[in-house]
């Protein structure tokens, strides 16, 4: 199951998103039908109950209920349109991702899920579900753009693949940096293990004592300078380390003691890691979102953004009021 679900995670996260997110949208199944009607001199998009909606009245409406964000999501997805070209990658991935969203949502909501799926994507700027292959789109071109800026600024974010070994504490002793007898023979154990010729990967999934990396040889995965969420001593040590180097034992306070081993500290090892993992030749044509997968969703979600914006600004982005753009770099978490 839990292969499953990291390989179909996007699939599973955007049903999450769907399923949650609090939309504002417009329904414009009448669309066409009030062509040539006019108030106040201006088009009227629609007529309820007597009274007549403008364009004007339209966007201030819209501006008041979800303005930022709405401003945010329509330069987010004009940048990526803009800076990203779509591949045959692209395309193939949305039409599969698109067939499994549809089937999602047809067991969760059954009848009415076009219905739902349709106010959703609205409330997100698209025309509804005909455009659900075009939103994937979208989404692949920000992940490939923010693939892209973190490889351009890989040495400045410190960017590291790395697989540990973890062994913990014994209970209700944190060592304060010194192991017990019990905790030193384990370590011992691993560091023989190397000493006699096995690989990492082999004594990370004969001693490691953390079950959720142990099976996968004790791969983490990609991280980088802006992570916060690992502990503070694994992150230091980690971020230190060259390619093929492993660290001398860490302690850390909250679990116990890690060796740890990088596996990438540049971007070509990086994309040898990646292929190398996933049983890629170099004839297979990867993204490079693919390659800093683990880093873009789960250790360095702040990059999305800064990558956004930064492209924008090359692409002459400029607003006529400071006011608005100031409110968008908050929105995004960009404030100077």
């Amino acid at each position: 199951m839990n292969s499953f679900i990291k390989k179909n995670w996007f699939v599973s996260l955007l049903v999450v998103v769907f399923a949650v997110i609090s939309v504002y949208y417009i329904y414009d199944s009448n669309k066409g039908k009030l062509k040539g009607k006019t108030a106040n001199g201006e088009g009227v998009v629609y007529s309820i109950n007597g009274e007549d909606v403008t364009a004007t009245g339209l966007y201030d409406s819209m501006y008041k209920n979800n303005g930022t964000a709405a401003l945010a999501e329509a330069i987010t997805r004009a940048v990526a349109d803009q800076a990203v070209e779509t591949t045959d990658l692209m395309k193939d991935n949305a039409a599969s991702q698109s067939t499994s969203i549809l089937n999602n949502y047809l067991s969760t909501y059954g009848s009415d899920y076009r219905t739902t799926l349709d106010a959703q994507l609205q409330g997100l700027g698209y025309a509804g579900t005909d455009e659900l292959e075009a939103y994937l789109i979208n989404y692949f071109k920000q992940s490939e753009l923010t693939a892209q800026y973190a490889e351009q600024h890989y040495d400045d974010l410190k960017i590291r693949n790395v697989s540990y070994i973890l062994i913990k504490f014994e209970d209700g002793n944190s060592g304060e940096g010194t192991p017990t007898e019990d905790e030193q023979a384990r370590m011992d154990a691993v560091d023989e293990a190397l000493a006699s010729g096995k690989t990492f990967e082999e004594a990370a999934a004969e001693f490691s004592e953390d079950a959720s990396t142990a099976s996968n040889g004790g791969v983490l995965g990609t991280l980088d300078a802006n992570t916060t969420t690992l502990d503070s001593a694994f992150q230091q040590a980690s971020l230190s380390l060259k390619e093929g180097e492993i660290s001398d034992w860490v302690y850390s306070e909250n679990f116990g003691y890690f060796l740890i081993q990088c596996n990438a500290s540049t971007p070509e090892g990086l994309e040898a890691f990646y292929r190398a993992q996933n049983g890629l030749t170099e004839d297979i044509e990867i993204s490079k979102a693919g390659i800093y997968d683990s880093l873009l969703s789960s250790y360095d979600t702040t990059l999305v953004n800064q990558a956004i914006w930064d492209t924008a600004e090359e692409l002459g982005i400029s607003f006529t009021d400071p006011d608005t753009e100031a409110a968008v770099k908050q929105y995004l978490g960009l404030e100077d």
